[in-house]
């Protein structure tokens, strides 16, 4: 806009210096008219202020380092109305609480799809608010603002180390909180968890036609879980250990570590659950081939990081739900081993994202150190 103001300010002045130096009816006239232009201008933009239209999306989502596309569409009817319009924008980054401006020049008002590439640095729930549009007359001295508060969100989905196939040790099928495990929702057909009123969408295999008939209503079946089922990966995203804190490049790599271990289950056969603890709630769910590992993925993006420690191995003082876990993977920054090895007599595997590699191994725990450079490296080589 800046380019217009100045070409208007030179020729203005050439047609006054033209006048004055001349004295003639015809400079005065191209001095009249240059003078009234902006009082047209700004009319017509003021007429553009309700014709303008808007529309914006993002795309569903990407890898951490890709190309996350935002498109964009905004028009004027009849275009010569105004000159360009600029859509002012706010991409806020809801895992990591990181927010950024940004905004999009159109000169073109034909309602055309333009695209713009977001790459992020961190992983997580892209929220994008287009908060307005910016309408700027035909030379460029004037401007208005029209609010659209339109809304898109998409995830930025953590690095997948492809081709790591982690190996499976020591216990997976009986409870370490010992013999008995209490039951579980899962897909095993061969265990009824509960009999439920039938609702629209369950299979006709579900149905349980013996009480149907019984109560005179249908009744629908809900299945357990295998043994299987019992592998819980727990991700840890709190910021603060002790006297320490944890820096994204770290809390990113967290993500990237338990999205690769679940791959990596999966591809093996192993059916099982992620967790984490957020602002004391704790939140699962199941991980059983590649929709429900799409699925999570979406999830595990929802939460937020902790600016404390959410103290995110409570569960393991505790029964009720969490007593049917078998195997428990802990992924944490700056995670200690004396943290984990209190649960010495559980079946732990701890993978801490610090600043050094290595394995630790005691009985039943496994304390794992991954640094950010040496994922892949480490990842490869682990048995957990």
């Amino acid at each position: 806009m800046t380019w217009k103001r100045i070409s208007y300010a030179i020729i203005w002045a050439a047609a006054l210096a033209a006048y004055l130096v001349s004295d003639s009816g015809a400079a005065l006239y191209v001095f009249v008219c240059l003078s009234g232009l902006p009082l047209l201008s700004l009319l017509l933009l003021c007429c553009a202020r309700g014709r303008v239209k808007f529309e914006g999306d993002v795309r569903s989502s990407c890898i951490r380092g890709g190309a996350l596309q935002i498109t964009v569409k905004t028009g004027v009817a009849p275009r010569f109305l105004c000159g360009e319009a600029k859509v002012i924008a706010d991409i806020e980054n809801t895992t990591f609480g990181k927010t950024e401006k940004r905004s999009f020049l159109f000169r073109d008002l034909s309602f055309t799809p333009y695209t713009y590439d977001y790459v992020s640095a961190d992983s997580g729930r892209i929220c994008v608010y287009f908060r307005s549009v910016k309408l700027y007359d035909l030379i460029g001295l004037f401007s208005f603002t029209v609010k659209v508060n339109k809304f898109a969100e998409a995830v930025v989905s953590p690095v997948l180390y492809d081709g790591i196939s982690m190996r499976m040790d020591r216990n997976k099928s009986s409870s370490v909180f010992g013999e008995t495990v209490l039951p579980k929702k899962g897909n095993d057909v061969s265990e009824v968890f509960n009999v439920r009123d039938y609702a629209a969408g369950d299979s006709l295999n579900a149905v349980h036609w013996k009480l149907s008939g019984k109560f005179g209503t249908l009744k629908s079946k809900e299945f357990g879980c295998t043994d299987e089922n019992r592998i819980l990966i727990l991700v840890d995203l709190s910021r603060k250990k002790s006297k320490t804190a944890a820096t994204d490049r770290q809390l990113n790599t967290v993500l990237d570590v338990a999205v690769t271990v679940s791959d990596s289950l999966i591809r093996q056969g192993y059916a099982h659950s992620v967790g984490w603890v957020e602002e004391g709630v704790f939140g699962c769910t199941e991980v059983s081939n590649g929709e429900s590992f799409v699925d999570m993925v979406s999830k595990l993006m929802s939460m937020k990081v902790s600016a404390e420690n959410t103290e995110g191995l409570f569960f393991l003082s505790r029964s009720a739900e969490f007593t049917a876990f078998t195997k428990l993977i802990i992924v944490s920054a700056l995670l200690e081993e004396v943290e984990v090895r209190k649960y010495h007599n559980l079946d732990i595997t701890a993978v801490s994202v610090s600043n050094r590699d290595g394995e630790i191994e005691d009985g039943t725990l496994k304390f794992i150190n991954v640094t950010c450079e040496n994922v892949y490296g480490t990842l490869s080589a682990c048995v957990l």
